[in-house]
């Protein structure tokens, strides 16, 4: 449908630029007029005479939206609502300034639904991967109560959250698995191209036990490289496949959680990320059952969603949360009292988000202790794997040394 860009006068004197989707000209008049404006000038979008762009509508389709950027939409649409700027001339700022050509048609999008008479919160429900249904139900109950500015600052807020623990769980996964690749990549070499340089001249002699296993080893792995690539492949291919597949997955969420060392950062995050979640929609005035359902969408680990289902199915029932809390044994001790507390005292939210607080902070002791003990693991084996090869090679040469 066509977009068509006006210049209009309120009923109050006030000009208003905007833009709006009709079929024709005359169309987006009427509605125009419709809203009590007086029309000074209307023309056609540029965007919306252009059809031959097919390659840039490609682009912009595959294009992505970044995170920032819409944690930086939702900063500065708080802070326009605050400034009194209506919400079709705040997304019309929004989209001319952002660079994004898949976000700025997104928000074209928007702002034409909204002037044609659409709430904000059904506006963005056309678009779940960019504004979830946790997003939608927030700004639904700004919009009720009359909290909007407010809403859209904690909506940032809380995205600046979860980007910021999603950021610390995977840079604390980072330089192990660097030390884990670095230390493959040195056996291979030593196996593939220094150990059988040396099994020449070592080779046909009695050797000790350390170099016989080295040379042992290395003829095994370079005679069956082929074999053991294409195994390595299939079974990384397999386990892949289970982590895609929900019925194993399930099983896999549940139980990683108790892993050694990694498996409490895996626990705690999930707590963290629930409980913040849980406490910004309680906040905004979402009933208990809409908060619940909302937090789950956020949560990745498959056991701990079907989890938090059997819990709204008991509060639905008429079990008190801190009960279904309890029978589900995922969340922490602390978390249950906590829930409890807030029950009796009205002010869940806030206990909600002094759990996640509390847990976060526990969450980046376990992470510098995850690294502490993890990396310097990594460190003494792979320096123990080139010392037994040096160890094997040098005991090799002073066998035959002593035989000369």
């Amino acid at each position: 449908m066509p977009v068509f860009k006006y210049t209009a006068v309120d009923s109050g004197g006030k000009m208003v630029r905007a833009r709006i989707s009709a079929s024709d000209k005359a169309g987006a008049a009427r509605l125009i007029t419709q809203k009590g404006l007086s029309i000074i000038g209307i023309d056609e979008t540029f965007e919306a005479k252009s059809n031959g762009a097919d390659s840039t509508d490609f682009l912009t389709s595959i294009s992505r939206v970044k995170t920032k950027d819409v944690i930086l939409f939702f900063r500065m649409f708080s802070t326009l609502i605050i400034s009194n700027v209506t919400i079709t001339e705040s997304l019309n700022i929004l989209r001319e300034q952002t660079d994004n050509r898949k976000f700025k048609k997104i928000l074209s999008d928007i702002q034409g639904k909204i002037e044609g008479g659409m709430p904000l919160s059904d506006a963005f429900t056309g678009y779940p991967k960019l504004f979830p249904e946790m997003t939608v139900n927030m700004i639904r109950a700004g919009e009720l109560g009359g909290i909007l500015d407010v809403v859209l600052g904690k909506i940032a807020d809380d995205m600046e959250a979860r980007a910021a623990l999603k950021s610390k769980m995977i840079l604390s996964l980072i330089y192990p698995a660097v030390v884990l690749v670095a230390s493959v990549g040195v056996i291979i070499f030593l196996v593939a191209f220094v150990i059988p340089k040396f099994s020449t001249l070592l080779g046909g002699g009695s050797m000790p036990a350390n170099t016989q296993f080295l040379l042992d080893a290395s003829e095994f792995l370079t005679k069956n490289g082929v074999a053991i690539i294409v195994s390595t492949v299939g079974i990384t291919g397999i386990l892949i496949a289970m982590m895609v597949m929900p019925e194993t997955r399930v099983h896999i969420d549940r139980y990683k959680i108790y892993i050694p060392v990694i498996g409490p950062v895996f626990h705690l995050g999930v707590v963290v990320q629930f409980s913040k979640t849980f406490a910004s929609l309680l906040g905004s005035g979402i009933s208990l059952i809409e908060a619940l359902k909302a937090s789950k969408g956020t949560i990745s680990n498959l056991a701990v969603k079907k989890v938090i289902d059997e819990m709204i199915a008991k509060v639905v029932a008429g079990e008190p949360l801190s009960a279904a809390v309890a029978e589900g044994n995922v969340f922490t001790p602390m978390f249950e009292a906590m829930v409890k507390i807030g029950e009796h005292s009205g002010l869940l939210d806030k206990s909600m988000e002094t759990v996640g607080e509390l847990h976060e902070k526990a969450l980046g002791d376990k992470i510098a202790k995850m690294s502490a003990m993890i990396e310097p693991a990594l460190i003494i084996v792979l320096g123990g794997i080139v010392g037994f090869v040096a160890w094997g090679l040098i005991a090799g040469m002073l066998a035959m040394y002593g035989k000369g």
